[in-house]
């Protein structure tokens, strides 16, 4: 749930408590980028003529998919060769332009002065492509008809890619699939993603992930998710494990107690956003779970 502060009073300094970057109910839409209005044929021209490359549509692609992605995972994902930034700044200001993608900028009230970085969304003309080129159905992913959605909505989808970068970069990634309608007797579970990794030996390992951030109901919630997964694994996926991302130690540790009180822990693991994003953790030592109540990290190298 996101907090409504009276946005008519400027405070010289934070009066909230602060909030992780990627977990702040206090953050708020700045400004968006208004949507572009080109004509199709004028996009299928630029990429006829080579203004609009291959790999551009690949962003596009990937920003149907994804929702929502950062310039530093725009950058690691689409442009790894780039030595300069300002090269990939311009190139994404082009596609601002034709209309491919879109700029969301934001800040909070938890902390006001700090820099934040933007999202990046599908934008019009790359609706277009994917409508005309690809007869690809958009439903409320098509930027001119949005389904209302909140920032916390939109930070779970920065978290989750963040963590299929690092997968990519560290693993043999062979599956990663967005919210997978999951089935058992009459009840339906919907994770965040499922993704497969390959070890070494030719072994595939599923992994349901659910990255919880601070909304009001996300300690009932992962109470059922508990309940329905320890079931699911039995019956259907013996093999998988349950990942839980959450932004914090102390969220994962409260996750932890739930699940154990559910008799869930044995299959699962925990993974924290400032594990995630620090640069001196690789994410194969970067998991984590708990046993009798201490904390320990695997080694997956």
């Amino acid at each position: 749930m996101e907090n409504l502060v009276s946005p008519l009073i400027k405070a010289e300094h934070t009066v909230v408590a602060e909030k992780p970057l990627l977990d702040d109910p206090y953050a708020y839409v700045a400004k968006i980028d208004d949507l572009t209005r080109h004509e199709f044929y004028y996009i299928s021209q630029k990429i006829e003529q080579g203004w609009i490359t291959d790999r551009d549509v690949e962003l596009v692609k990937f920003a149907h998919v994804h929702r929502w992605i950062t310039l530093s995972q725009i950058t690691r994902l689409f442009f790894p060769e780039v030595e300069r930034d300002e090269t990939v700044r311009k190139r994404i200001n082009r596609l601002l332009k034709y209309g491919l993608i879109r700029r969301l900028q934001w800040s909070s009230y938890s902390k006001p002065k700090e820099n934040k970085p933007s999202f990046y969304e599908l934008g019009a003309s790359g609706a277009d492509i994917l409508k005309f080129q690809y007869g690809t159905y958009l439903g409320h992913r098509d930027p001119r008809s949005p389904k209302p959605t909140t920032m916390l909505f939109r930070m779970r989808y920065i978290a989750t890619n963040e963590l299929y970068i690092q997968l990519r970069e560290t693993f043999d990634l062979v599956h990663f699939e967005f919210h997978p309608t999951l089935a058992l007797k009459e009840e339906q579970q919907v994770p965040t993603a499922k993704f497969v990794l390959r070890n070494p030996k030719g072994r595939e390992m599923p992994f349901y992930l659910i990255c919880h951030r601070e909304d009001e109901k996300w300690v009932k919630t992962i109470r059922y998710q508990a309940k329905f997964f320890k079931e699911y694994f039995a019956e259907i996926d013996p093999e998988a494990t349950l990942v839980v991302l959450v932004s914090s130690e102390d969220k994962a540790n409260l996750a932890s107690k739930i699940i154990e009180q559910e008799g869930a822990d044995p299959i699962t693991w925990f993974l924290t956003d400032n594990d995630l994003y620090d640069p001196n953790i690789k994410l194969s030592k970067a998991f984590f779970a708990y046993q009798n109540g201490v904390k320990f990290y695997y080694d997956l190298q």
